[in-house]
C-alpha cells in the first residue's frame, strides 16, 4: 500500500511539473511550441490554459509553519498562472447558425 501511494504521488508530481512547463510556455508570447502532449493532464486542459474559455485557478494554502514550503510553492504557481492570458470567444457552430438565419428569413417572408 505504501509503495502504491508513493508511485501515485510520483505521477501526480510529474503531471504538475508538466503543467507548470505548459503554463510557462503559454505565458511566454515569444515561444512557438507549447508542450501540451507531455501528459494527459496538460492535454485535457489544452483549451482551458490560454485557450478559448474563462479559467479559474483555486490555490489551497496552509497557514502552519510546517507547510510553509508548500504554501510558498503554491503561491508562486498561482503568480505564474496570472501571466496566462485567455481570450474567451463565443463558440458558434456554423451549420447551426446558418439554419437559424434561414429559419428567421423564412419566418419573415411568410408574414
Amino acid at each position: 500500500s505504501e509503495g502504491i501511494t508513493k508511485k501515485e504521488a510520483m505521477y501526480i508530481n510529474q503531471s504538475l511539473t508538466f503543467l507548470e512547463q505548459v503554463i510557462i510556455a503559454v505565458a511566454d508570447r515569444k515561444r512557438e511550441h507549447v508542450p501540451f502532449r507531455q501528459s494527459k493532464l496538460t492535454h485535457v486542459l489544452k483549451n482551458s490554459i490560454g485557450g478559448n474559455c474563462n479559467t479559474v485557478m483555486i490555490a489551497n494554502i496552509w497557514g502552519e509553519s510546517a507547510q510553509l514550503e508548500e504554501t510558498i510553492s503554491t503561491l508562486r504557481f498561482g503568480t505564474r498562472m496570472m501571466c496566462v492570458a485567455n481570450e474567451p470567444l463565443q463558440n458558434v457552430h456554423k451549420q447551426w447558425y446558418q439554419r437559424r438565419v434561414r429559419a428567421n428569413i423564412f419566418n419573415c417572408s411568410i408574414r
